[in-house]
């Protein structure tokens, strides 16, 4: 598994800079800046982190527009959208949530009709980078876009006064991005279609 560290060393080597020169220049403290760039870049473009939102909708909450405020949202999903609920006879139902169930307001806001939980699929950063990163921290991120984020972090640093290295190391991140698996298994799941079809 790959590391701030590790990412911070790559940039470096790709900036022919050690920390202490790099700190000098006033460079390493916006790393995680650049990096935040270009993972959002990434996820919104190439390879997002699909997960489900999951949360509990009571009566207090009908009506009234959910904000997801989770910073590293980028947008919903077109995943199924799951509800588990308990009817009047205290049976358990899991189901797919139609959009009689919810809909969605805006670009991070759904509004709920029914209670119950609901899963709703989202696509996510990966992770955010923080100043305060520990070199040790290890990232949980698919090893193909952790290797595009240094040379895009080297282009943003060259563009202060060298825009030729700058456009190489933009060049070389595209095309790194280009080649990131961006296999999705939702197009292996069964399809059934209810009613009397």
């Amino acid at each position: 598994m790959y590391t701030w560290g590790y990412l911070k060393d790559v940039t470096l080597a790709k900036l022919d800079l050690n920390e202490e020169e790099a700190n000098v220049q006033n460079l390493l403290s916006r790393f995680p800046f650049y990096a935040n760039e270009a993972i959002t870049q990434i996820c919104s473009t190439v390879k997002p982190f699909h997960t489900f939102y999951e949360i509990d909708v009571t009566e207090e909450m009908l009506n009234t527009p959910i904000v997801i405020s989770d910073d590293r949202f980028i947008a919903f999903d077109d995943d199924v959208c799951i509800i588990t609920y308990t009817d009047d006879c205290g049976d358990v139902h899991i189901e797919e949530a139609h959009d009689d169930y919810f809909v969605y307001r805006g670009y991070n806001a759904l509004q709920f009709f029914k209670t119950g939980k609901y899963s709703v699929p989202v696509s996510y950063r990966w992770v955010t980078f923080r100043k305060d990163m520990d070199d040790n921290e290890i990232l949980n991120v698919p090893i193909d876009i952790l290797d595009c984020i240094p040379s895009y972090i080297a282009s943003q640093c060259y563009k202060i006064d060298d825009e030729v290295k700058s456009a190489i190391f933009r060049n070389e991140f595209e095309m790194a991005m280009a080649r990131i698996d961006n296999t999705n298994y939702k197009s292996t799941k069964t399809i059934k279609i209810g009613g009397d079809w």
